[in-house]
Formats: structure tokens, C-alpha cells, sequence
């Protein structure tokens, strides 16, 4: 297994965060770690989908719930909370996208984006896009 990270560090905040990731050889995602805004106890929900969240960033049609818990004990900002696995693997054949929307009623923070889908991070098996 192998781990990337994005940043820690933090200028923006809201309730969730939509992204896409595509894969650059075939990889499973199977765990999240998440930045939040305000330590303790809350809600983690996280959805996936095939393909990118354009025209679909306003409905849950489409969208499969793969994480649920109502009792993550938040870290405080620029601190990993890690929320374990998610209830199945995801798999990403190589040159697919995959669309992710996390949200954490504690709330999530993140730097600000400097285009919508332009390369945040990336590693031999994945390219991580800026989102929304």
C-alpha cells in the first residue's frame, strides 16, 4: 500500500470538498485522511462516482455513499484525522477517473485551488485535480 499526500496548510474552509482522481495505472483507493476545521467529535460521509462530478456537484444521482461515521474523533487544523477504511476498496483501472465528495459536519479546510482540475499532486499511480 501506498500513501499520498496533499497539503495540510489551510485558507479556505467548508462543509465538504468534490475532487477527482485519475489513475495513471491500475490502483485501489481504500482509506481518506481529512484536514478539518474544528476538533472533536462528527460526522465523516464520503461518496464516490465514475468518471469526472461535472453535472453532477448538485444531486446525489449517480453518487454511491462508501464511508459513514457518525463518531470520527476530529484533530484539530493542519492535523490528520485519519478515518480508516472505507467499506469497500475502490478500484481505478489505469486511465480512469474517479470523483470523490468528503464532508465532515466539523467542516474541512483546504488551500485555495488555482484552476479546477489542473494537477494538485500526483505519483506514479495517480493524478490527484483540484476540485471544488
Amino acid at each position: 500500500s501506498k500513501e499520498i499526500e496533499t497539503t495540510y496548510e489551510f485558507n479556505l474552509g467548508s462543509s465538504g470538498s468534490m475532487f477527482s482522481v485519475k489513475a495513471k495505472r491500475d490502483i485501489s483507493v481504500y482509506s481518506f485522511a481529512l484536514n478539518s476545521n474544528l476538533r472533536g467529535l462528527g460526522t465523516v460521509k464520503i461518496y464516490t462516482r465514475a468518471g469526472s462530478y461535472i453535472n453532477h456537484d448538485q444531486s446525489r444521482e449517480g453518487w454511491e455513499l462508501i464511508y459513514e461515521n457518525d463518531s470520527v474523533n476530529h484533530s484539530r487544523r493542519g492535523k490528520m484525522t485519519f478515518l480508516g477504511n472505507l467499506a469497500k476498496d475502490i478500484f481505478l483501472p489505469s486511465g480512469s477517473t474517479q470523483s470523490f465528495f468528503v464532508t465532515s459536519t466539523n467542516g474541512l479546510v483546504y488551500m485555495r485551488g488555482s484552476e479546477e482540475f489542473s494537477i494538485y499532486q500526483s505519483d506514479e499511480g495517480m493524478e490527484i485535480m483540484e476540485g471544488i
